[in-house]
């Protein structure tokens, strides 16, 4: 039989519901006894803990080697659920199973054991002939805890414990060695246990017309990863699903999950109402139901448009919303300066949103309960009627937009967990200009709807210096505020500006595509999903140089492609051109690498080689068959090149006359 809860944690429970509930409201236990669960091994290994979640794991493993043979009793590590949950148990076999890697030998002799120590007592599994020799390479050691049926009390907590006795390897090599390995991703290591985890209390509902607002409260020594990752948590009333997304607020230190059911009639009415939660898939499913009595009436509004809590929303259900960023950068030089100009949109849905239309609705309000970032700005010109009236009222909208300017930096970090200087990439104080607006997209009530933050800026960048334009800009959290983010970054330059050397580092998903004009640079970076928590910085040098700038970058290389051709066909003549015109192919090579952004010394470079070889391959083109028969017959004075030989006809009798050499171009002077 389940034990009582102390009466302490009902108090508790039932003081943090009077703010959004009447006084008279009661709260039930209706769930949930113990069920089988398989813990995830996490952390270091004096200190680990244990979680029935998948999303705790981290991307890189805790591990421990042993790298000699040992004869005496060796603690590997400890894991633990501090404070555990109160109630009982039953008698079960609790399976550890823990990757392993032995290497440089041909296996490892062990003989470990596992203690499990869980109210107050202590339980022992030990391995035998099945399972003590560890073949050479990876796996899994698995090692078996008989546990007898019991009850956990309050304030205490479960600890798993692996220690190895001896440990001798087989045909040791240099280095030869035993490595644990658990916590990661790659190496999810767990224990099966038969527990209780979690608690489902009920409110009584709360009526508004026709609506009726159905609360729960998830209650686990986990916090709000359990109403987060739980393979499924429902809400039914008389037997039928309630749809939509709950409305998350805390319950003291656990998470109250709120509902909207529409009933279908009028007046006093009994309804039963059933909590169930399953933690993992393929576990059983814990369920509890409580019946209430409840008076409907019709207000001749319809629908109330949802609930309303007092308190302050959670900015997250454990598990993150969605951010969509789009940037649009401008770079333009202006009166000797180089002027960069941002605008940046936040698509913002989910737990975020709704936090942000409360509090707009509760600006200026002087609750000691609201967070540091709602409780920064000031009430201006927000009346009390307009104040918490379940609305976004145009004066509170533009309270917000114009507090924003000095208070963005603490509502963004602290808030949003958004490092607003580095995603604007600059220090607040050093910008131009900054400014904030937001658009409810026609959706004016504080209800869970998508809205968007707009923040407009402009700088002057240092010239002819590497600048860091942005880095990674979310703060990571123990509860993630951000499930992922979609980045789209969108840069263009005026024909006297460049982002000379763009470059992106860290993060291997985001995209840079850098393409350059005669009328401008353009750069395009793109991430999708993106996790929070990953590292980039994005740096370039601004610059109006006239050998980087896209107009005089592209005429110069043009005039030297030009001058290249008209060099190599003017020695050409009276030779063969036909290496000429296939090696004029290089034009689109230079062309190319123009607009594929290479740095403007490596175009320089592509270009003048490509004139050289034009030339190169001029001068040493030989002549023209017929040349000399055709001038020949036209019966001119020839006279032979002294340098290569070639005869050259005089066309003319100026003298004295100069000519090029038709073969080498060398200049000959004819006097008589």
């Amino acid at each position: 039989m389940r034990t009582i809860k102390p009466v302490f944690l009902c108090a508790i429970l039932l003081l943090s519901c009077l703010a959004s509930i009447p006084s008279s409201a009661e709260t039930v236990e209706v769930c949930c006894d113990s069920g089988p669960v398989e813990l995830h091994l996490l952390g270091p290994a004096a200190s680990g803990t244990m979680s029935p979640f998948e999303e705790a794991l981290s991307e890189d493993s805790e591990e421990i080697t042993i790298s000699d043979a040992i004869a005496q009793q060796r603690e590997i590590a400890t894991w633990s659920i501090n404070p555990a949950w109160t109630g009982s148990y039953p008698s079960s076999t609790w399976d550890l199973s823990i990757d392993y890697e032995v290497a440089n030998a041909g296996g490892a002799q062990i003989n470990a054991s596992v203690s499990v120590e869980i109210g107050g007592e202590t339980y022992v599994g030990t391995t035998d002939q099945s399972n003590s020799f560890l073949p050479s390479g990876s796996g899994k050691l698995s090692i078996g805890v008989n546990v007898d049926a019991g009850s956990i009390p309050s304030s205490t907590k479960i600890s798993v414990t692996l220690e190895a006795q001896t440990v001798v390897f087989s045909v040791p090599g240099a280095d030869a060695g035993l490595t644990f390995k658990w916590g990661g991703v790659d190496d999810d290591s767990t224990i099966s246990a038969d527990l209780p985890l979690v608690d489902l209390l009920l409110d009584e509902p709360v009526t508004e017309g026709m609506d009726v607002y159905v609360s729960m409260i998830v209650a686990s020594p986990f916090g709000q990863m359990t109403a987060a990752h739980a393979n499924s948590l429902v809400i039914r009333v008389n037997n039928a699903d309630v749809s939509g997304d709950p409305i998350q607020t805390s319950s003291g230190e656990y998470v109250r999950l709120t509902w909207t059911w529409t009933a279908t009639s009028e007046g006093e009415q009994a309804i039963v109402v059933e909590a169930s939660i399953q933690i993992q898939s393929g576990t059983p499913t814990l369920s509890g139901s409580s019946e209430f009595i409840i008076n409907t009436y019709d207000d001749g509004e319809g629908s109330g448009g949802g609930f309303y809590p007092t308190e302050e929303p959670l900015r997250t259900d454990g598990a993150g919303s969605p951010l969509v960023v789009k940037m649009d950068l401008s770079l333009n030089s202006t009166d000797g300066f180089l002027t960069l100009e941002r605008t940046i949109t936040l698509a913002i849905d989910q737990e975020m949103a709704y936090w942000m239309r409360w509090g707009m609705d509760n600006i200026g309000s002087e609750e000691p309960g609201l967070s540091q970032p709602l409780r920064i700005f000031k009430e201006g010109l927000v009346g009390e009627e307009e104040r918490r009236n379940r609305m976004i009222d145009g004066v509170e909208k533009n309270e917000f937009e114009n507090q924003m300017v000095n208070l963005a930096v603490t509502y963004m970090n602290d808030g949003m967990a958004l490092e607003l200087e580095e995603l604007i990439g600059n220090d607040v104080q050093n910008l131009e200009r900054i400014s904030f607006s937001v658009d409810l997209q026609n959706e004016y009530r504080v209800t869970p709807h998508p809205l968007t933050l707009k923040i407009t800026t402009m700088e002057i960048l240092d010239k002819n210096k590497v600048t860091t334009l942005l880095r990674n800009f979310i703060i990571v959290q123990p509860s993630p505020i951000w499930s992922g983010v979609d980045l789209s970054i969108s840069i263009e330059t005026s024909m006297m500006a460049s982002l000379t050397g763009a470059t992106i580092k860290g993060e291997d998903s985001l995209e840079l595509t850098h393409r350059r004009t005669i009328f401008g640079e353009s750069i395009e970076i793109e991430a999708t999903g993106l996790s929070p928590s990953a590292t980039f910085t994005f740096t370039a040098m601004p610059t109006d140089n006239i050998l980087n700038a896209p107009l005089s970058l592209s005429l110069v290389t043009l005039l030297i492609l030009l001058g290249g051709v008209w060099l190599s066909l003017s020695i050409t003549k009276n030779k063969r051109r036909g290496a000429i015109w296939i090696e004029l192919i290089l034009i689109p090579v230079v062309l190319l690498a123009l607009y594929l952004a290479y740095p403007p010394y490596t175009v320089g470079i592509i270009a003048a080689i490509a004139a050289t070889i034009w030339i190169i391959t001029a001068v040493a083109s030989p002549k023209r068959k017929g040349m000399t028969s055709e001038l020949q017959s036209v019966n001119y004075p020839i006279i032979d090149c002294p340098a290569c030989s070639t005869p050259n006809p005089i066309t003319t009798d100026e003298r004295p006359f100069r000519m090029p050499c038709g073969g080498c171009g060398r200049v000959l002077k004819i006097v008589e």
